[in-house]
Order: C-alpha cells, then sequence, then structure tokens
C-alpha cells in the first residue's frame, strides 16, 4: 500500500514540477490567458520550486526502490509527466489556472509593528533608527 502511494506522490511531484517549468514560458503562460509571463524574481522562484519538485520526485523514487531501480522509475515518471503536462496545455490548458492564479498572487504586507500617520502610509517602525 505504501508503495502505491509513493508513486502517487512521485507523479504528481514531477507533475508539479514541469508545471511550474512551464509557467515560466510565455508560450503556455497566453495558452493559460494570463496577459504577461512572470519575469525577474518570480520566474526565477518558479523555476526554483520546479526544480525542487522534481528532485522531490527523485528521492520518492530512491526511497521506493532503491538507487538502482529508482533512477530508471524516476526517469520513466518524469517522461510521463512531461508529456502529460504537455497534453493538459494543449487541450485543458484551464486546469493550470489554479496554479498560475497562485503564482502570480501577491503577497499581502502585514504592518503588525508599523505606525501609519493616518494617511494609509506607514512611518519607520519604532524599534528601527533610520538611516542619516
Amino acid at each position: 500500500m505504501a508503495g502505491w502511494l509513493l508513486l502517487v506522490g512521485i507523479v504528481t511531484a514531477a507533475y508539479l514540477g514541469f508545471a511550474l517549468l512551464a509557467l515560466t514560458q510565455a508560450r503556455p503562460w497566453q495558452r493559460l490567458g494570463q496577459t504577461a509571463p512572470p519575469t525577474g524574481i518570480r520566474r526565477l522562484a518558479l523555476r526554483t520550486l520546479g526544480g525542487l519538485a522534481l528532485l522531490s520526485a527523485l528521492v520518492l523514487c530512491v526511497v521506493r526502490d532503491g538507487p538502482s531501480f529508482g533512477a530508471l522509475l524516476w526517469a520513466t515518471a518524469i517522461s510521463i509527466a512531461a508529456v502529460a503536462v504537455a497534453l493538459t496545455l494543449t487541450w485543458r490548458p484551464a486546469l493550470l489556472r489554479p496554479l498560475a492564479a497562485m503564482a502570480t498572487a501577491e503577497r499581502k504586507v502585514r504592518y503588525s509593528r508599523m505606525e501609519t500617520n493616518g494617511k494609509g502610509t506607514a512611518k519607520v517602525p519604532p524599534n528601527n533608527p533610520t538611516r542619516p
């Protein structure tokens, strides 16, 4: 039973990795109906997360079947996942829109220790001295 769960985790991690890598390219981004592909630090973050997902798939393969057969299983799993992402982007790109929405979500800034001046702008935090 644990072997099947690991196999599902391997394929899911590989699919997620290739989907994140695909979201850094312009053409898949436009197929999802988004305006412009991510640039700069966001693109680097998506590529890093995609690489880490593929690396986690490799680790799961080695845990499941050892280094010799695990490497073969990983090569097979990433091949299947790459084709699955390509087919998803071709025929059902809407399935990847939630992932694209998470990739473009702006991080909310919290001013829990900041004071405001009444006009909506933040002052310097009380414990941080300003530079001369």
